[in-house]
């Protein structure tokens, strides 16, 4: 029996959804921020609903049997064994974005994002004083790649002390290879510039032929170059309920990197803590069956896109639930109000540094999904001058 059904249709308004409730009362179905539209898996809820039986909620530490479980499932999955002294507890990705940018050097600094990217990693450099340099990702091959060229060209006389890394890639959902990640690793330790790299997609390979692995595995040197950011809440659809590791295996960069988030990021929920344990020491089949669900939507997608005028997609998304639409042949001046207009809620390029693309979660009913691919294609097929 499946862990869950994920054909079906949960009524998310009544629950304060921020992705539902976005659109207020219009007809428009948000495809949007990366939140899936299914139910969280009964055992992550059984945990939680155990942490509940003891009265108290309040501040908690990161429990022992939460590093022992993530040390374990580092090792089982990657091979990758942990010092549980590496690992730094806190919240979520974008305040250890933030964290990881104050970490290394100081105002004025250099550090490099790679676009298109998740949208708050374009706020980091303002926020914390340094001086952004972007390199786009370009296309080869029908596959979304790192430019090590021209980011080298960027850098040289520069010396950032940071670069960010997304892997799997949001919003293009390209998996690094691992002789991507090396040539890449090489270029940041030429120049002694730290990798700030965002894992949180780890569980989301949609291409049964390719594996994520995280770059702090490849070799010592670069595990000692790196600061992995890494949370189970997007493989286990708890993204309420935040709990994430900074994995630092350099002393000095984790003192460092506590001292920056010390003082201004809350503490964790222990419910959060709960779920976050219960995922880590999961054996069952959720993943699979997530990633199988979520290559049929994909392919669906992929499909329907190829099929339409004005738009265009890197086939296959190799991970994430996530697609990246070239809408730049629509001719508009504001993308995304042309595609609510037709009812569908995507995400804007202009916010990941990519102006005329679109981000479109498919993580929801096949129901839901079909119903918007055929808003698509009304989009489409009415833009200006087709």
């Amino acid at each position: 029996m499946a862990i869950v059904d994920f054909d079906k249709v949960h009524e998310r308004r009544a629950s304060a959804s921020s992705k539902w409730l976005k659109y207020g009362d219009r007809d428009v179905l948000p495809f949007w921020v990366a939140d899936m539209d299914f139910q969280t898996p009964g055992f992550i809820l059984d945990a939680i609903q155990a942490r509940l039986e003891h009265p108290v909620l309040g501040y908690t530490d990161p429990p022992e049997a939460l590093i022992s479980a993530f040390v374990d499932w580092a090792d089982r999955r990657y091979g990758w064994q942990l010092h549980p002294d590496w690992l730094v507890a806190f919240t979520s990705l974008v305040p250890g974005l933030n964290a990881a940018v104050r970490t290394v050097g100081g105002d004025g600094d250099a550090m490099v994002v790679m676009t298109p990217i998740y949208p708050p990693f374009l706020k980091t450099a303002a926020f914390n004083r340094r001086e952004e340099i972007r390199s786009p990702l370009v296309i080869e091959q029908g596959r979304w790649i790192m430019d090590l060229g021209d980011i080298e060209f960027r850098v040289k006389d520069v010396s950032p002390t940071t670069i960010m890394l997304s892997n799997p890639q949001n919003p293009t959902g390209r998996v690094y290879t691992s002789t991507e990640l090396q040539a890449f690793a090489e270029l940041c330790l030429r120049y002694n510039t730290v990798i700030v790299s965002d894992d949180i997609h780890w569980g989301l390979c949609l291409e049964e032929n390719v594996s994520h692995v995280p770059i702090a595995t490849l070799d010592k040197d670069v595990a000692n170059n790196t600061i992995t950011l890494i949370s189970h809440t997007k493989s286990y659809n708890v993204a309420g309920l935040q709990s994430a590791f900074a994995v630092i295996p350099n002393p000095t960069l984790r003192e460092q990197f506590i001292a920056a988030k010390d003082g201004w990021m809350s503490s964790v929920s222990p419910l959060a803590y709960a779920a976050a344990i219960a995922a880590y020491n999961d054996r069952s089949t959720w993943l699979s069956e997530l990633q199988g669900y979520l290559r049929s939507n994909r392919d669906l997608l992929t499909a329907t896109v190829a099929a339409l005028p004005n738009l265009k997609m890197c086939a296959p998304i190799e991970g994430t639930h996530l697609a990246w639409l070239d809408a730049r042949a629509i001719p508009v001046h504001n993308h995304a109000a042309y595609f609510e207009a037709f009812g569908l809620g995507l995400s804007d390029g202009v916010d990941f540094g990519d102006p005329g693309f679109m981000r479109f979660n498919f993580a929801t009913p096949r129901t839901t999904l079909e119903a918007g691919l055929e808003r698509l294609q009304q989009a489409s097929q009415s833009a200006p001058g087709h």
